[in-house]
């Protein structure tokens, strides 16, 4: 008969507080002003040294277990199947067998047996079996297995079917935890039912933590049947969690549970290594197990277990942090805001709810004897302070006093003066402690910016001057300044004059009190009158100054009187005129032969021949008549002749044009043959004949060039 070990382990369900690294430091701790020392205890985890042939199953509370970094998904999206091939990142011992490999099964169960084939397939890839209702150990459960927990999922029915079943690496060396997460993985036939669950494999101690954070029970398939256990690998061995063997169970998301597997063979005598550090300044501070520390202020401890594993000789450095928090719990200390005393000749300062024992008076950086309670009296300026004092705890406060006098202020008696004006307006002080500072209204309001102890006015109102001194003691002294209206004094715009004319600037004001006027900066003698005349040409800068009442006030103007203009009128070779203007007058110009129609341009052409008399205006509308004459001649050319020998009009030429004897004068028919080519002297003519025979009465062509190659056209007729 084939004998079975069954192995049950009946522990209450008292539920440890989780050891989550191989040491731990224990939990933060608190201390205060009076007790401000605390003993710190580091803790091996369970199972490091001993053999893996025998377990412990512990109830515990779930740990904390967040990745390094990535995570795998597994890629089962498939029912009832095992994954790839999964390598460890350490080495791994189970019922005494060293692994670095595993597979991953889809129905919650993890196996170090990769090649079986019966009496249930556990290879990579292969079929996981779902259906089962014998209670482990058992012959026809999975060998070789972690069963966390074992139960019939439908990962096809997830959202990412290949992403709920992932693995990663939580922790650092020796201290690593590989960990196998289902993920909200549904249930076969209850899909709405999801399980959240790990399986947690620890480096070093070959620890196995089996958490379920969720698992329902879906009673309308296989019963809802679960396990949680580990079994061997011939299936004679099996350690299951108290009331985890195969049944239906449920776990709420609210209470969540941890099954920790403890190897427990040949427990080991270890003797671990404990050194403590402060963890910011890598201080050693004590050796062993467990030291006692005192701290006044939040401290981190890292302690460091060296050891050396006696199976493999491997030497190993375990560490964990803890924090001693310091509540110091004395009050808060406050003199309040310093004081500036004005009227009385001593003030108490006071330590309000206070808790501490005992206090400590201090003047300018001196202890005062005898001051240990928590007021104080004092009658001098100076900076004090209060050191309160509780256990190892002390608060400190200071405050500076200042005990002086009020300053003086008077300012002159009211004042009118004249708008426009600056009035500057500065009091006398006394009773000056140095330092002082000054803020000006006007009619009761803060002027901003007015804080120099000279204020210039402009507006009438009523202006006060506030001093205070260093410790904030004030007084005030106020005046009442009014501006009369001061007359807007207008001589005009700057005047333009023309030639021969008389500047007259008038002021607008008629009723001053005196005229002052300056030409050219020299002030006009016996001239207090509002009206000013000037003559002569050239360039004045005119100033009046005006008093009336209170007010001083003054304008200015600038006077040009124009010179006489020059005109040159110069008449151009047959019909043109241009006209220059030298000397006075106000550009731009504009020009006139009749002294009726005026122009912009200074040119003229085709003007009959004739005199003309040449007149001027300029920008400033002034007018210059008949200022010269010019005599222009022009070009003639006769529209018909009649060479009829009557000695009237027998001859065709271009009258004038001896004034340019070597000017080339061409005659054309009709079609452009050329008929005459002549010079333009006196005696040249045309008969009206070619080759010494008359031509028949017709229009005829002309082309006259000039030397300096200007051309004029035109016809004439022949008549018979």
């Amino acid at each position: 008969m084939k004998k079975i070990s069954v192995i049950i382990v009946f522990l209450s369900f008292f539920q440890f507080s989780a050891q989550c690294t191989l040491l731990d430091a224990g939990a933060d701790v608190t201390v205060d002003c009076v007790n401000n020392c605390t003993t710190l205890t580091a803790d091996v985890f369970p199972g490091i040294g001993a053999a893996t042939d025998t377990y412990d199953v512990v109830p515990a509370s779930p740990c904390p277990i967040p990745p390094n970094g990535g995570v795998t998904p597994t890629s089962i999206y498939l029912d009832d199947r095992w994954s790839g091939m999964v390598t460890l990142p350490f080495t791994f011992y189970f019922f005494g067998q060293a692994y670095n490999y595993l597979i991953i099964g889809d129905n919650g169960v993890v196996s170090f047996d990769t090649n079986r084939n019966s009496p249930q397939t556990q290879a990579p890839n292969g079929f996981c079996e779902w259906s089962f209702n014998q209670s482990l150990p058992n012959t026809n459960l999975f060998r070789n297995t972690i069963f966390g927990a074992y139960h019939d999922l439908y990962v096809p029915a997830a959202a990412s079917p290949g992403d709920r079943i992932r693995y990663y690496v939580s922790g650092t060396y020796p201290q690593r935890k590989f960990v196998v997460l289902f993920d909200h993985v549904p249930h076969f036939d209850c899909h709405s039912l999801e399980t959240t669950q790990r399986i947690i494999l620890y480096e070093t101690s070959n620890v196995i933590d089996v958490q379920i954070d969720e698992k329902p029970v879906c009673t309308s398939w296989q019963n809802g049947v679960a396990v949680v256990g580990i079994q061997n690998e011939n299936g004679s061995v099996a350690y299951v969690a108290p009331g985890r063997n195969t049944g239906a169970w449920t776990v709420n998301s609210s209470n969540p549970e941890l099954w920790r597997f403890i190897p427990n063979t040949n427990p080991s005598t270890i003797i671990f290594d404990y050194k403590w550090y402060e963890d910011a300044t890598n201080t050693l501070v004590g050796t062993g197990q467990s030291i006692n520390v005192c701290v006044t202020e939040d401290t981190v401890y890292r302690v460091e277990a060296d050891y050396d594993d006696p199976s493999t000789g491997q030497h190993y450095t375990l560490t964990d942090t803890v924090t001693v928090f310091f509540n110091n719990q004395l009050n808060d200390v406050d003199l309040g805001p310093d004081i500036n005393e004005c009227d009385n000749t001593s003030v108490t300062l006071n330590v309000a709810n206070s808790n501490a024992t005992s206090f400590i008076w201090e003047k300018d950086g001196n202890v005062i004897p005898g001051a240990t309670t928590s007021s104080l009296t004092v009658t001098d300026s100076g900076n004090y302070s209060v050191t309160a004092e509780l256990g190892v705890c002390s608060k400190t406060d200071d405050i500076n006093v200042v005990i002086e006098p009020r300053p003086i202020v008077s300012l002159p008696a009211d004042i009118v003066e004249c708008e426009g004006n600056v009035l500057s307006l500065t009091p006398s002080i006394s009773n000056l402690s140095g330092n002082e500072t000054y803020q000006w209204q006007k009619d009761g309001v803060d002027i901003a910016g007015a804080t120099n102890q000279t204020l210039d006015v402009t507006e009438s109102g009523t202006y006060t001057v506030i001093v205070t001194n260093t410790i904030g003691c004030d007084a005030s002294d106020d005046i009442t300044v009014t501006f009369d209206p001061a007359p807007l004094l207008d001589i005009g715009e700057d005047q333009i004059v023309c030639a021969y004319d008389t500047a007259e600037v008038v002021a607008n004001i008629q009723d001053g009190d005196n005229y002052e006027w300056i030409v050219n900066n020299t002030v006009v003698n016996n001239n207090n009158s509002p009206t000013l005349y000037i003559n002569g040409s050239g360039s004045y800068d005119v100033v009046l100054n005006l008093d009336r009442g209170t007010c001083s006030v003054s304008d200015t103007l600038h006077v040009q009187i124009l010179d006489p203009v020059t005109v040159i009128a110069t008449p151009i070779l047959y019909g043109e005129l241009e006209i220059n203007v030298t000397g006075g007058g106000l550009p731009p110009y504009r020009y006139s032969i009749d002294g009726v129609n005026f122009q912009d341009d200074n040119y003229y052409s085709n003007l009959p021949t004739g005199d003309y008399y040449i007149s001027i205006t300029d920008a400033n509308g002034c007018e210059y008549d008949d200022v010269t004459m010019a005599h222009v001649i022009n070009l003639i050319f006769m529209h018909f002749f009649t060479p009829n020998g009557d000695n009237f009009n027998d001859y065709w030429r271009v009258e004038n044009a001896e004034n340019t004897p070597d000017a080339q004068l061409n005659i054309y028919d009709r079609y452009g043959k050329l008929l005459r080519s002549m010079h333009t002297n006196i005696n040249e003519h045309w008969d009206g004949t070619l080759n010494g025979k008359p031509l028949l009465a017709n229009d005829y062509w002309y082309v006259l060039t000039l030397p300096n190659g200007k051309i004029y056209k035109g016809h004439f007729s022949l008549i018979r």
